[in-house]
Parts: C-alpha cells; sequence; structure tokens
C-alpha cells in the first residue's frame, strides 16, 4: 500500500506538474506563514518561560478608580505591600523586584546600567539559573551583588568572576561590591532586567518616604501558590484587606476598595496585561491560522479540479477489484505526502525569511530544532491534521467515480455544476479575505502615518532630552551649571528642565483638583496629572498658549512649594498652569474664564494663571490626560534637561552636550536621546505589527493568485474546442479574452462586494483602540478592490490571451 502511494504521488506530480506544482507552492507559502506567525504568538506569549516557577508564581497587578483617569490594570505596587500582606497572612510566600539606576565605575569611565533591588529569596524563589554561586547563599550580605554573563564579560572579559569586585554608585553613594554570583543569560523574551542584583535592605527601604503610601508605584511584587485555588480566594479577600489598609486616607466616607484595586496577575499573562497588545499578538496569531485556512482551501480546489484528470485511473481501478475504502486511503496517503512536502519547504522559507522578518517586526526570532523539536513537531501535527481534514472531500469526490459513466463517456469529468459552484465559492473566500487583508492594511498604513506625523501639541522635531540629570549622582548646583553651560552652546536655541518629559511616564503623579464651592472627593473631583517644569519649559517646546500668562521666576507665586511645611503655609497660593483638557474637566466655560480662578489641589491653594494646549506625550492608543504644571526654577524632582537645537546633525548636537557633560560631570554617564526616538518606542510595536500584516497580506494574495491562476489554466483547458468553435463562427481574439477574463473575474468581483463591510468593521474595531484615530476614507476599499483585481487580471489576462490566440483548427483538432 504504501509503495503503491509513492508511485502514485510520484506519477501525479510528472504527469501534470503544473497542476501539481501550483498545489504544492500554495500549500508551501500557506504553511510558512502559518509558522513564522505561530513563532511569533509562542515568543510574545512565552515571556518568562525560562523560570520553572512560571505556572505557581503570580504578580501583583494595581488598577486605579479616580474620575478621568484610565483604569487599566498595570503590573506593580507599593514597596511595603508585601511586608503588610505577610502580616494579614502569614502563609503566603512572597519577594519582590525594584529596578533601579546605577553607574557602573570600570577605571576612568562610567556606565549607566539598570540594578535590582530584591529580597533575599529572589534567586531561589524563581529558580534563576546560575552558572556560578549559590542561590541560597548568593543575597545574603549587602556587599554582595550577582551579574549575568552578559556583563561579567562586558565588565570582567570572563563569565569567572565569583569573588572579584565591582564599584557601583547608586541612591546608597559609591561603593565596592563582591560578585557572589554569575547568573546566566535570560531569553529576550523575558521583561526582568536581571543584569545586576543585589539584597533590597531595610535601611534602603526606610528612606523610601512612599514605602507604605498606598496609591504609590515603586517595585513589583510577587507570590507563588500552590494551586490557581489558593490565589482565586486571596484575590476575594483583597477588596476587605485594602479597606482595612487604607482606612481614611481618602476620606472618612470613601472605602479604598473604591479607589483602588489589587490583582493577581499569572505570570505567564504580565507581558500582555495590556488588552490591546494581546489583541494585536493573537489578530497576528490568527493570520497565520487564515493564511494556512487560505492555502488548505488552494489545495481543495485544485485537487476538485484536478479530480478529473484522473477519472479515468479510479474507474480502471474500481473495474479490477480495487475497493473505495483503499482509493480514499491512497488519495490521502498522496495528501500527506504532499503536505510533508509543504511542510520541509515552508519550514525552509522561515528559515531563509527569518532575518527580513526579525528586521521588518522588530523582533528577536529563531528555530531552534534542539530546544524547541516538540514545537515544532507539535506545529506539523496540525498542519497534517488541518491538511488531511480538507484533503477528505477530494478524496471521496475522486473515489465515488463510476466506472462505467468515466469510461463511456469522451469527456473526463469535472464534478458537474456542483463541482463548479464549489469552486468558485471557494475562490470567493479566497480573494474575500484577501480584500480585507488589503483595506486593512491601507488602514493601518495611514493611521500609522497619521500617528508620527500628526501636531502632538509641541515641536518634537530639533529637541534633545538629556536624562543623566536625574541621576541622584548629581547635585543641584552641577545641574544648573550643565543648564547654563549647554544655552551657551552656539546651536543650541533654548535649554530648560522638568520632568514631564514626551515619552516617559516616570516622573508624573495624580492628584485631584476641585473649585471653591464644590465637593472635595477623591471619587467625584477631577483627577489631573501634575508635573513639575523650569523656566522656558513651554517655550522651548512650542506648547501654544491658549490663555492667560506661562511661568516667569519674577512672579514669586510661580515658585512652588519645597518643602510640606512650606505648601501649607497660611495664605499661600501657588501659581499654576493647566491644559486645555483641564479647563473643561473643572467645568470652565472657557480657558479664559480659567484665568485668575484660585482651586484646590492635592489639599493646597492654586491660582490658575495659563491654560496651554494639550500635549500627546504617550502611547497614542491613551487618551491624553488632564494635566497641571507646577514651576520651580530650579527643579529637583527627578528632572531631565531638554534642549532644543538648529543648524547641525543630532550626533553633532549629542556629541556636543556630551562633552559639556563630561567636564562637568565626569563620575556620572551621559545619557541622551531625541524626543523622536523617545516616543517611537510607542509608534514602532504598531509599525512593526502592521509591517508582518503587510507580509501576510501579501503572501495571502499570492496564495489566491496561485489558487486562481490554477483554476483558470484548468477551465481554459477544458474550453479548447469551445474557443475554436466560437473563432470559426466569427468571434474575434479580443472577445474571447473579454468573455474568458469576465469569467475568470466574476468570482473576484463577487468576493470584493463581500468583503467591504467585513473590511470596513473590522478596521473600524481596530482603529477603535487610538485616542486620535483617522477617519475610515472610501478609498481604502476603492484601493483594496483594485489592486485585488488588478493582481487577478494580471493572473488570468495572459493566459486568457494564449487560449485565445490558439488557432482554431489546433483548437478542433481530434484527440
Amino acid at each position: 500500500m504504501g509503495r503503491s502511494t509513492f508511485t502514485a504521488f510520484y506519477r501525479s506530480f510528472t504527469r501534470h506538474p503544473l497542476y501539481a506544482l501550483l498545489n504544492l507552492l500554495g500549500l508551501s507559502f500557506g504553511i510558512a506563514v502559518f509558522i513564522a506567525l505561530s513563532l511569533l504568538y509562542r515568543f510574545e506569549t512565552g515571556y518568562e518561560s525560562w523560570s520553572s516557577a512560571r505556572q505557581d508564581t503570580y504578580a501583583i497587578g494595581g488598577q486605579y478608580f479616580f474620575p478621568g483617569m484610565p483604569n487599566d490594570v498595570f503590573i506593580g505596587s507599593m514597596g511595603g505591600l508585601l511586608d503588610e500582606m505577610k502580616i494579614a497572612y502569614p502563609h503566603l510566600e512572597g519577594t519582590r523586584d525594584w529596578g533601579n539606576a546605577v553607574t557602573v565605575h570600570k577605571g576612568a569611565e562610567v556606565y549607566g546600567e539598570q540594578i535590582e533591588l530584591v529580597d533575599g529569596n529572589f534567586l531561589s524563589f524563581f529558580n534563576i539559573p546560575l552558572r556560578h554561586g549559590d542561590a541560597k547563599t548568593a543575597l545574603a550580605s549587602p556587599d554582595s551583588v550577582v551579574i549575568s554573563e552578559e556583563k561579567a564579560r562586558k565588565y570582567f572579559g570572563t563569565v569567572d568572576v565569583l569573588g572579584r569586585a565591582i564599584t557601583l554608585s547608586d541612591e546608597e553613594g559609591r561603593k565596592n561590591y563582591v560578585v557572589s554570583a554569575v547568573m546566566r543569560d535570560l531569553p529576550k523574551n523575558t521583561d526582568m532586567k536581571l543584569d545586576f542584583m543585589r539584597l533590597l535592605t531595610k535601611q534602603r527601604m526606610s528612606e523610601e518616604a512612599n514605602w507604605h503610601k498606598w496609591g504609590s508605584i515603586q517595585l513589583v511584587t510577587y507570590f507563588k501558590f500552590a494551586d490557581p485555588a489558593q490565589a482565586a480566594a486571596l484575590q476575594k479577600q483583597f477588596p476587605a484587606f485594602i479597606d482595612r489598609q487604607v482606612g481614611d486616607r481618602f476620606g472618612d466616607d470613601i472605602k479604598g476598595s473604591k479607589i483602588m484595586a489589587l490583582h493577581l496577575v499569572p505570570l505567564a499573562d504580565a507581558h500582555l496585561i495590556d488588552p490591546k497588545q494581546k489583541a494585536a499578538i493573537v489578530s497576528l496569531g490568527l493570520v497565520g491560522v487564515v493564511a494556512l485556512v487560505l492555502a488548505l482551501i488552494n489545495y481543495v480546489n485544485l485537487a476538485t479540479a484536478r479530480a478529473g484528470l484522473r477519472a479515468r485511473e479510479v474507474a480502471v481501478r474500481k473495474t479490477l477489484g480495487a475497493q473505495p475504502g483503499a482509493l480514499r486511503l491512497q488519495f490521502l496517503g498522496e495528501a500527506a505526502l504532499t503536505l510533508l512536502l509543504a511542510f520541509l519547504i515552508g519550514l525552509s522559507l522561515v528559515e531563509l525569511s527569518l532575518p527580513v522578518i526579525n528586521a521588518v517586526g522588530g523582533l528577536n526570532l529563531k528555530l531552534d530544532y534542539v530546544s524547541e523539536g516538540a514545537w515544532v513537531a507539535g506545529v506539523l501535527a496540525v498542519v497534517m491534521a488541518a491538511g488531511l481534514v480538507a484533503a477528505l472531500y477530494p478524496a471521496f469526490a475522486l473515489s465515488a467515480f463510476k466506472p462505467a459513466q468515466v469510461l463511456a463517456s469522451s469527456r473526463t469529468p469535472a464534478g458537474g455544476r456542483a463541482g463548479v459552484r464549489l469552486r468558485e465559492v471557494l475562490v470567493i473566500m479566497q480573494f474575500a479575505t484577501v480584500v480585507v487583508a488589503f483595506v486593512l492594511m491601507l488602514g493601518f498604513m495611514r493611521q500609522i502615518d497619521h500617528m508620527q506625523k500628526a501636531d502632538l501639541g509641541f515641536t518634537r522635531e530639533g529637541l534633545l532630552i538629556v536624562n543623566s540629570t536625574r541621576y541622584t549622582a548629581i547635585s543641584e548646583a552641577q545641574r544648573e551649571a550643565y543648564v547654563a553651560a549647554v544655552r551657551a552652546l552656539p546651536n543650541v536655541k533654548r535649554a530648560s528642565i522638568g520632568n514631564a518629559i514626551p515619552g516617559d511616564q516616570s516622573s508624573t503623579s495624580n492628584s485631584n483638583i476641585v473649585r471653591p464651592g464644590q465637593t472635595d472627593s477623591a471619587t467625584g473631583s477631577p483627577t489631573v496629572n501634575w508635573s513639575v517644569v523650569g523656566p522656558d519649559y513651554f517655550q522651548l517646546l512650542g506648547t501654544k498658549l491658549v490663555a492667560g500668562r506661562l511661568f516667569n521666576a519674577r512672579y514669586g507665586g510661580d515658585q512652588m512649594w519645597r518643602t510640606d511645611a512650606e505648601s501649607r503655609e497660611e495664605g499661600r497660593v501657588t501659581n499654576v498652569i493647566i491644559s486645555r483638557l483641564t479647563v473643561k474637566r473643572m467645568d470652565y466655560a472657557s480657558p479664559q474664564a480659567a484665568i485668575g480662578q484660585i482651586a484646590r489641589f492635592a489639599n493646597r491653594q492654586v491660582r490658575i494663571v495659563g491654560v496651554v494646549e494639550d500635549m500627546r506625550f504617550y502611547h497614542p492608543t491613551d487618551a491624553i490626560q488632564a494635566k497641571l504644571y507646577l514651576f520651580d526654577a530650579k527643579p529637583n524632582n527627578n528632572p531631565v534637561a531638554f534642549v532644543r537645537y538648529e543648524g547641525v546633525s543630532e550626533p553633532q548636537m549629542r556629541a556636543q552636550l556630551q562633552q559639556v557633560w563630561r567636564r562637568i560631570a565626569p563620575d556620572v554617564p551621559f545619557e541622551g536621546v531625541s524626543a523622536t526616538a523617545n516616543l517611537d518606542k510607542y509608534y514602532k510595536p504598531e509599525r512593526d505589527r502592521s509591517n508582518l500584516f503587510s507580509i501576510g497580506a501579501g503572501i495571502a494574495a499570492l496564495i489566491g493568485c496561485i489558487g486562481l491562476y490554477g483554476m483558470a489554466a484548468f477551465n481554459t483547458s477544458r474550453r479548447v474546442r469551445e474557443i475554436g468553435l466560437r473563432k470559426v463562427l466569427g468571434a474575434s481574439r479580443g472577445k474571447v479574452v473579454g468573455l474568458l477574463i469576465g469569467q475568470f473575474l466574476r468570482p473576484v468581483v463577487v468576493a470584493s462586494l463581500l468583503a467591504i463591510p467585513l473590511a470596513w468593521l473590522a478596521l473600524r474595531h481596530w482603529l477603535s483602540q487610538f485616542d486620535d484615530a483617522i477617519a475610515i476614507s472610501p478609498w481604502f476599499f476603492v484601493g483594496a478592490v483594485a489592486g485585488a483585481l488588478l493582481i487577478a487580471l494580471g493572473t488570468v489576462g495572459g493566459l486568457a490571451l494564449v487560449s485565445a490566440s490558439v488557432e482554431p483548427g489546433k483548437a478542433l483538432r481530434h484527440e
């Protein structure tokens, strides 16, 4: 049986190579897309799979319910949450990870890194793989540090560095630490940056003013449970726990659980906790499934069309005693061999194209057959199972031919009218999918282009951000000296300082604001996101002043408080600037009506002296937040320096800024980034996924073209005599070409009409996630339909022209 299957498989390829090759190519391309996007889905959903504790570990997620603010669940908690929870629930096993900036000193050179302050059980909690050292004792001493293999090579040139010293500077000053363990490098799909780790000490906790302040976020807290039921049981107790711990912090009549919530987020779900990001990854995974389905539709289409070419073979074999069941097994065996060959070709295509996919998608995908052999085998099993299910219909259709009818007819059967209709329906399904994909691709590209070119309320070009000024090792005097020196550079137009940063949310806070006479309530008053800015901040950014005036150091009331006692001095009123959206949230009739008004902000008296235009600093899917700005002539609240320049390239300007920095603060690393690059971290994922979707859409169109060409070639070959008769009776070549093209394009036109409403719904759903979404243009649909028709026309046009050019004598010649 196996030998006859191989023989029949070989003969079907050699006797009808065109149809066999089209079938194989369509399957190979579809399987390649399926493998590539399955690899992406596995990568994105496999974060932290390096840890054997992944299935039992949960990260604490937070959620706030302040009016006018986003209420999405995020990963993070206040520093003291673990301590408070262990008092209430002594049986809990937990640990913490607090990321901090650190400076590494290597001779005269300094490097900026991130160090994790962790509890002593952190290494054993996650079963972190160590190359050298003992997980139980590595973090026992506050003078020890654990480093990764990558950093060991960078700073020591080798990974065998146990007991060697390394000099670090952070919040606790400059100290020498002893390397107590070397951790193996983690895979790319991890959110944990564990290059440097040292013990989180009680002294360091005590220095953090907000360590036990409910509502603050410092770090990530993790818990481990024996089974999901224990986690679910604790989750139900969180509201009551919050109410007990928060008390009357937000008002006598407001429970803490009305303001915030805690969530136990499985570690496996933490990376895709944002539902928008998760939906994007799932959608790309579905594109892979759709590509495979299109390829299988192509297979069914061509297999049923080719059935007539093997009808006499089936008839002869049945006459010689072959049973239908045996024939079906043979045809399914041939399908399995075709699928296996297509899988190998598809796998090869993925291997060859992975560098391109990684480049356009911003990914780090790779196929490792040693560690991922089981996964590759699983993908093969899925492909084979789906393919064999699709092959059932052609196998049953072939084995159902009646020998007497086939051998008595001069024409080969093609499934009759039902077979023709089935093939047309399958082509319609293929091209409807292609048109939907084209519409979405055009919409994606237009939205991404809009995001990158839209007016954000400030000028991002020619703007550099120097993050080094926020290092704790920088004194206020050094910060002032640096900004003054930068202002003196010939190509610098302005320089300022502040913590309202495009593309950076690490230094902002939220508080409620209320007008006189209104109820001051955490659940009822408007909430604003507030930041501290220095002189010339708005002028430097190019922010439009809507009403009132901007900050000026000459006005004493503009200067914000430096201490809590100072802020509550009797009669003190601090001038503030608010955004246009804040005016609306505070129910003022107009920006001009807000000028000079007194309000209560964060339990302090403030006067509104200016209104500026809203600025979009964060992700394009996030709504612009109501904003309030405080002024500090010498900001020291985690500020960065802003530099507006012209007449010089960005690398040249950065080099000048670095040169000045090394002169003023040689012991602190220089970190400078353009505002465009800082914002691009929000745009790049959307752009990369759009690129991947476009590749998938292009291959889907190619699969559709392969199927359409195969169908057109088959139908044309069956109509050779009809074409000859038409030409004998006076039909011109142009009329015959028009007739054939019209019939070939009919399913494509029907598919386009069916696809338009589906594409509109899908595009509208995708655009709904953006705060500043483009309008759905009719040209998206016109362009997509025109593209599908042109592709289809290019596919069958040449074939129709060749068929119509055959001489009638040759076409009508008897076999």
